[in-house]
C-alpha cells in the first residue's frame, strides 16, 4: 500500500489517457528539470497575467472582474480537461496561474511545474477552512477516501511532499462541489436516496453513467458497496482484483440492457434528461440546474452513503517571479476575497473561505446555497437567470452537511492503466 500523501490523482482525466502516459510524461519533466529551473524567470511589466484552467473557473466575468478591481489584465484560457493538464504539464512558460485540481497533484507536482506558495503571502488563509487543511469540514465530518485536498496540500519551503502542516502549499484552495445522481421525480416515481438506486432493476433501461472511466468507475462501486456486493479498501485506489469485479458486474448489467447511454459532457448528460431518454444519471450539479431551466423536474440526490467530492484551487508556476509574481499573489487573494466565490455559488459551488463569500450574496442566496434554507424568494444564476423558485430547498441541505460525508474524492488510481484497458472492455461489451 502507498503511503497516504503519495495517494495517485486525476479523477477527471481524459477517458484514453493511462498512468503510463501520465507518469511517462511527468518523469520526461522531471527529467528536464534542471532546465527548467536554469530558463530565465518570468518577469513581466504590463503584461496580463495568464490563467489556464477548466469552464469551471475561467469565465470571462470572472477574470473580467479581476482585472478591474486589481487594476492589472488577467487573461483567462478555458481549457478541455487533458488540454489543461498537458499545458499545466509541459508550457509552464505559457501561464503564471494553474487554476487546476488536487487529484492531478501526484504528476504535476514531481514534474517540478509549480512553485511552493508562502501562506503568509496570502491574506485570507487562516481562514480557509479546515476541509482543505484537515480533511474535516467540522469535527465528526469524514475525509473521504481517495484524493482529498489535504493529501495533497503541504510542502516544504523546498517543495518537499508533507503530511504535517507547513507554511507551504501546493496550491490554495478555491472552488470545489460534491456530485451524486440526477434523476427526474416524475420517471422515477420515489425519491432516490441511495448510489444502489443507480444499478436498481426497476430502472433498467433508463439509466445513464459518466463515461469517465476514473469517475465512473467511482460512482459504479459506490453503487455496489450499496448493494451489499462487495466492499472496496480504498474506492479511489482500487486493486485489480477489485477493478475486475466492479467491471464484471457492469458488463452483465450492460448486457442486460440496464444502461441507456454514457455521456462524456455536460451537455449530453442535461440532454439526455431534458428528452426523456433517462430518468437518473451520474451528474454534475450545474447540469441539474441547467435541466431545470428547460421545465423538466430533476432533483441532486444526496445519498446516504456519501457524495463524490472534489476540489480546485490555484498553483503558481515555478517560472514566475519579481512583479509578475506579486501579481499572482494578488489575484489569488482575490479570488479568496468573496466576489468570485459569490458568482461560482450561484452555479452551485463552494469557496474555502464561506465568510468572505458570505458578504457578497444576499442573505437569500446566502440562506440558500451554503444554509440549506429554504429559498426566501426567486433566486439567479451568475448571468441574471432566474433559477430557484421561492420555497424550493437546497438538495443535501447545507454546506457543512453535505461536506460532512464525502464517501470518496476524485482520484487517480495506481492500476489506472489496468482500469482503462477493463473500462474499454465493459463499453465495447
Amino acid at each position: 500500500m502507498k503511503k497516504q500523501h503519495e495517494h495517485n490523482s486525476g479523477g477527471t482525466q481524459p477517458k484514453r489517457l493511462s498512468r503510463r502516459e501520465f507518469v511517462g510524461t511527468s518523469a520526461k519533466a522531471a527529467a528536464a528539470g534542471a532546465a527548467i529551473t536554469a530558463f530565465p524567470a518570468i518577469v513581466r511589466a504590463d503584461d496580463p497575467i495568464r490563467s489556464i484552467g477548466l469552464g469551471v473557473s475561467i469565465i470571462n466575468e470572472i477574470q473580467g472582474q479581476a482585472s478591474q478591481d486589481l487594476g492589472f489584465q488577467v487573461k483567462g484560457q478555458a481549457l478541455g480537461y487533458g488540454a489543461m493538464f498537458g499545458k499545466m504539464l509541459n508550457q509552464n512558460d505559457q501561464y503564471e496561474i494553474a487554476e487546476g485540481y488536487y487529484n492531478d497533484m501526484d504528476v504535476l507536482w514531481p514534474a517540478g511545474v509549480w512553485q511552493p506558495i508562502d501562506t503568509h503571502r496570502i491574506k485570507d488563509w487562516d481562514k480557509v477552512t479546515n476541509l482543505s487543511k484537515t480533511g474535516r469540514l467540522t469535527p465528526e465530518s469524514k475525509e473521504g477516501q481517495g484524493d482529498a485536498p489535504f493529501r495533497h496540500l503541504w510542502v516544504d519551503e523546498n517543495g518537499n511532499r508533507t503530511m504535517e502542516e507547513s507554511r507551504y502549499i501546493t496550491m490554495v484552495p478555491g472552488w470545489h462541489n460534491a456530485d451524486s445522481i440526477g434523476y427526474n421525480p416524475e420517471d422515477t416515481g420515489r425519491p432516490i436516496e441511495s448510489w444502489a438506486d443507480l444499478m436498481a432493476e426497476e430502472f433498467s433501461g433508463r439509466v445513464a453513467l459518466l463515461n469517465v472511466p476514473q469517475i465512473g468507475t467511482m460512482d459504479a462501486s459506490l453503487a455496489v458497496e450499496a448493494m451489499g456486493l462487495y466492499e472496496f479498501k480504498d474506492k479511489g485506489n482500487m486493486t485489480r482484483e477489485e477493478i475486475d469485479f466492479l467491471i464484471d458486474f457492469l458488463i452483465e448489467k450492460k448486457k442486460a440492457g440496464h444502461f441507456r447511454a454514457f455521456w462524456e459532457t455536460f451537455g449530453q448528460s442535461v440532454n439526455l434528461m431534458v428528452s426523456g431518454e433517462v430518468a437518473l444519471e451520474s451528474m454534475w450539479s450545474p447540469a441539474v440546474t441547467a435541466i431545470k431551466a428547460e421545465g423538466i423536474p430533476c432533483v441532486y440526490a444526496f445519498p446516504k452513503e456519501g457524495m463524490r467530492g472534489w476540489h480546485g484551487g490555484l498553483s503558481i508556476s515555478a517560472r514566475v517571479t519579481g512583479k509578475a509574481l506579486d501579481q499572482a499573489y494578488e489575484y489569488i487573494d482575490w479570488w479568496l476575497a468573496g466576489w468570485p466565490g459569490a458568482f461560482v455559488a450561484r452555479q452551485g459551488y463552494y469557496m474555502s473561505v464561506p465568510e468572505n463569500v458570505k458578504g457578497h450574496l444576499e442573505p437569500e442566496e446566502w440562506d440558500f446555497w451554503y444554509e440549506g434554507k429554504p429559498a426566501a424568494k426567486e433566486l439567479p444564476d451568475p448571468f441574471g437567470t432566474p433559477i430557484v423558485e421561492q420555497g424550493e430547498v437546497r438538495d443535501g441541505g447545507s454546506y457543512w452537511n453535505r461536506f460532512s460525508n464525502i464517501a470518496v474524492w476524485n482520484s487517480l488510481m495506481d492500476e489506472n492503466d489496468y482500469l482503462v484497458k477493463r473500462w474499454t472492455e465493459f463499453l465495447a461489451a
